[in-house]
């Protein structure tokens, strides 16, 4: 399979998330992404005299849906369920919702007062010291959760047919 060809069959298949995609599908498509976003933050600087980020979340919102189908066929490809591409997005949500609360525990626990001269109460320091740790925890989740969707994208093609379909002809 060819660039070209990875890049077609990659908008071609947007909407489909059954069946499965060989290992070049998946990479070149994801060269694709990463190159494209790469030239279009360079051509905004360089246009614009600055990286505002504008056009390259305008594209990456226009590829989000193909490119998250075709690394859904391709986990399917090796034997797993695509849904598993969806875990480090929802650890990113739950860190999201943990490191507001702790703002808002260094808040309520008197951090604003704190530039008053003002000590912390201990019970805040608790909050936000677990609230910490639960943050520090959620990334190394995070990251540990991205290397297993990397390494298993990288996996041979499951041979024959599995629950997701016949193997994909190699041509």
């Amino acid at each position: 399979m060819t660039f070209a060809d990875a890049v077609t069959r990659g908008f071609r298949n947007a909407f489909t998330f059954k069946g499965r995609a060989r290992r070049p599908e998946y990479w070149w498509f994801f060269l694709f992404v990463f190159a494209g976003a790469f030239v279009i933050g360079l051509l905004e600087m360089l246009l614009l005299g600055r990286g505002s980020g504008t056009l390259v979340a305008l594209f990456q919102l226009v590829i989000f849906l193909p490119f998250l189908a075709v690394g859904w066929r391709r986990l399917q490809d090796t034997g797993r369920p695509g849904w598993w591409l969806l875990v480090p997005s929802g650890i990113v949500v739950v860190s999201t919702l943990v490191s507001g609360s702790l703002t808002r525990a260094m808040m309520a626990g008197g951090m604003g007062n704190m530039m008053n001269g003002e000590p912390m109460g201990p019970g805040a320091m608790m909050g936000v010291g677990a609230s910490a740790t639960t943050v520090v925890a959620l990334g190394v989740a995070q990251l540990l959760a991205g290397l297993v969707i990397i390494w298993w994208m990288s996996r041979p093609s499951q041979r024959g047919a599995n629950t997701y379909g016949p193997e994909p002809r190699v041509r």
